[in-house]
């Protein structure tokens, strides 16, 4: 029996069921098949809306947005390294225009954080000094990676190299050869030397040179070391092609104060003939005993007389009694007119009126600032004596030349 015959043993309503159900298979099928096109569909597009979306908006080898000057010569020269603000905000604008023209965003950004990203930028250099033309730096840079996927910038590396160039070849000068031709005098007396300095030098560089001192002081006495440093802008090394080769750039020099005069601060100094001269000199104070004899004998508990309303006092011979030399103390020295050291003699001296009564009274005259110079010979000034204080009572005369003076200077008895 062929399949003709099979067909037409089926019956009809048979034929059509059977037709049905194939219809619906096939519908399913293609259902089926245009669902799972579709879902493909949508995961291409995801997966590449995602790709898209992670691209990054731009790429930096962040060590290039770093900005490096040199200063300094040739052999000495130096580098300082600082963020290359023109770089970094056309990096910032780049990015920021990316992210507002973008359609979508997988997050949100603010201004704050391109300002924070800026902010976390930083620069390193292994080498900044002593450097040379052609010297190879390498610049390490970095960041905050988790604010720079944030933004969608792509860090591509965090070094770079460069060629130091540019350092100026100049020849060194010593510090020997910056203060050879400089002139440092000091006059006066010790310790009140005054300094003095003078540059004459023709070098093209030391002329435009300043020198100053340091820790500078009004005077000196004999044996002060004193420092000079030399000063000069950087723009007259460039100019002259000269710079000092000096540790840390600072440029000094030591010189001792001298003289050739000082004041004897030492009574171990004040030589016993140069006393006695002062003793004797001393003795040509009194030639006027009115000027204290109303009141020595008014302490003496005597009644003046007066001749044509006038005093009429004299001395008698003086007598040496003691003698103290005073020198003052260093911190001291200087003030308030204080006079480096004294030599005050206390004489005794017979004070009578025309009445023929007498008494004796104490006396003290001072010299001043004896000086003692190199070759050993003596400054000094006794050719107009004064008396400093004089008394009934030789107590007060003791009190006015030692005891008020104990707090400033240091007072030894001497003797010729």
């Amino acid at each position: 029996m062929n399949q003709t015959d099979r067909r037409d043993r089926i019956p009809s309503g048979g034929i059509r069921r059977r037709k049905q159900r194939v219809g619906a298979r096939r519908q399913r099928r293609r259902r089926i098949i245009i669902l799972i096109f579709a879902l493909l569909f949508i995961l291409v597009t995801f997966i590449v809306m995602r790709a898209i979306l992670s691209l990054p908006y731009a790429s930096a080898n962040i060590a290039q947005l770093a900005k490096i000057e040199y200063t300094g010569f040739n052999n000495d020269g130096v580098a300082a390294v600082s963020m290359d603000e023109a770089a970094v905000d056309e990096l910032m604008t780049k990015l920021k225009d990316e992210y507002e023209s973008a359609w979508f965003h997988t997050s949100q950004v603010e201004d704050a954080d391109y300002a924070a990203f800026r902010q976390s930028l930083s620069f390193q250099l292994p080498q900044s000094v002593g450097l040379s033309n052609g010297n190879v730096l390498t610049v390490t840079a970095n960041c905050d990676r988790e604010l720079a996927d944030k933004l969608k910038l792509d860090i591509t590396d965090t070094t770079a190299q460069v060629t130091v160039e540019g350092l100026q070849n100049v020849t060194k000068l010593s510090p020997e050869q910056v203060f050879a031709d400089l002139e440092v005098s000091f006059s006066g007396v010790s310790p009140m030397l005054q300094i003095s300095i003078a540059n004459p030098s023709e070098q093209p560089l030391i002329k435009q040179m300043t020198f100053e001192i340091v820790d500078a002081r009004e005077y000196y006495a004999t044996g002060d070391i004193v420092t000079i440093r030399a000063r000069y802008p950087e723009e007259a090394a460039i100019q002259t092609g000269f710079i000092v080769d000096a540790p840390d750039g600072v440029c000094e020099m030591q010189y001792t104060a001298a003289s050739d005069s000082a004041y004897i601060m030492s009574a171990s100094d004040l030589p016993k003939d140069l006393i006695q001269k002062a003793v004797d000199a001393g003795k040509g104070a009194f030639h006027d005993a009115n000027e204290y004899g109303v009141r020595i004998f008014c302490e003496a508990n005597l009644v003046p007389v007066y001749i044509n309303k006038k005093a009429t006092f004299e001395y008698g011979n003086p007598n040496y009694v003691s003698s103290y030399f005073k020198t003052v103390f260093p911190e001291k020295a200087g003030e308030l007119g204080l006079e480096f050291n004294d030599l005050d003699i206390i004489y005794d001296v017979t004070i009578s009126q025309a009445d023929g009564k007498a008494c004796t009274a104490y006396a003290a005259v001072r010299f001043s600032d004896i000086i003692k110079n190199a070759d050993g010979s003596y400054t000094y000034d006794f050719s107009d004596p004064q008396i400093l204080s004089e008394s009934f009572f030789s107590a007060r005369v003791k009190k006015v030349v030692v005891d008020s003076y104990l707090s400033t200077h240091d007072v030894e008895r001497v003797s010729p």
